[in-house]
């Protein structure tokens, strides 16, 4: 038997909705799995993926398809499995590739292993092991999703004719890392500007109003913060929105940059570059649609 896993770049936060809304991307990472019989877990990656992806106990897939299986209480000895992981998500981007990485083992272990599970389950063993379940949502379940602590999970279609363009820096940025700089508490004023913010932001992706998202994208609680870490983060932001973006932030915890458009993507993605050039900061732009259709598992024979 072999399964095949297809799951999607996300954008996590998107200004306002912190830890909260996320978008799936049109980027998509592939994995595929073969059962072995010396129950071992081993991984091979696409050139030019970086080394450390080929240790098992550090790659997100092999840790992901463990974790279930620890879940299942599947005997080591029966759950040897080869992996070969196709990287099309940058890492450490702030573009999901964790979640997707994790959530790919998760649905791994379950068709090997004949796990029934649904989403809700599915989700949590993923966010066992992410921390947090905004990236890994929007990948399972693509369009648009709104994550609960403690709470359901909503999915809702982001309305036709609205295209990303991000700006991918060629640093990297751990997430954990992003979250040092973050304050513990918030004062009412800023509590209450993010509140209704996050509302519009929902209103805005669902409606078509996209000229909401300019204002439903900012924030107080994260992006400020986190430019001690992105000093571009600003001069990015509002170039992108000159150039005539309908609302442009971090992408998760960065330190990739996020723009919208309902228009030719092209002229935003040139202004980013040039913005990006003359800050300092190098990096690549990338034109993607956003995608209405979560993770994929694909079963052969």
């Amino acid at each position: 038997m072999q399964v095949r896993v297809v799951a999607p770049a996300t954008s996590a936060n998107l200004g306002s909705g912190f830890d909260v809304i996320a978008v799936a991307l049109d980027i998509y990472n592939e994995v595929t799995a073969e059962p072995t019989s010396d129950g071992t877990i081993t991984v091979t990656c696409d050139a030019g993926s970086e080394p450390g992806l080929l240790d098992p106990d550090s790659n997100m897939v092999c840790r992901g398809y463990a974790h279930a299986c620890n879940a299942l209480k599947v005997p080591s000895q029966t759950r040897g499995v080869a992996l070969a992981c196709v990287n099309r998500i940058p890492i450490a981007r702030g573009l999901g590739s964790s979640a997707a990485a994790a959530l790919s083992g998760v649905l791994i272990a379950a068709a090997l292993h004949d796990a029934h599970w649904d989403d809700p389950h599915v989700l949590a063993l993923v966010t066992e092991l992410e921390g947090h379940p905004d990236n890994a949502a929007a990948a399972l379940l693509g369009g648009a999703t709104i994550s609960i602590a403690d709470g359901p999970t909503v999915r809702f279609a982001v309305h036709e004719g609205l295209h990303a363009v991000l700006f991918v820096p060629d640093i990297q940025l751990r997430t954990d890392a992003a979250r040092t700089v973050l304050p513990h508490s918030l004062d009412r004023a800023d509590a209450v500007y993010n509140l209704g913010r996050c509302a519009l932001l929902v209103h805005a992706l669902e409606s078509g109003r996209f000229e909401l998202l300019r204002d439903a994208m900012d924030d107080r609680w994260h992006q400020p913060q986190r430019t001690v870490l992105l000093p571009y983060l600003p001069a990015l932001i509002a170039a992108a929105l000159d150039a005539g973006a309908c609302g442009a932030a971090l992408s998760g915890a960065g330190p990739s940059v996020i723009a919208f458009t309902d228009a030719d993507p092209s002229g935003i993605a040139d202004t980013l570059q040039a913005a990006a050039h003359f800050t300092g900061i190098t990096g690549h732009t990338l034109n993607c649609a956003l995608s209405q259709a979560g993770a994929h598992v694909e079963m052969t024979p």
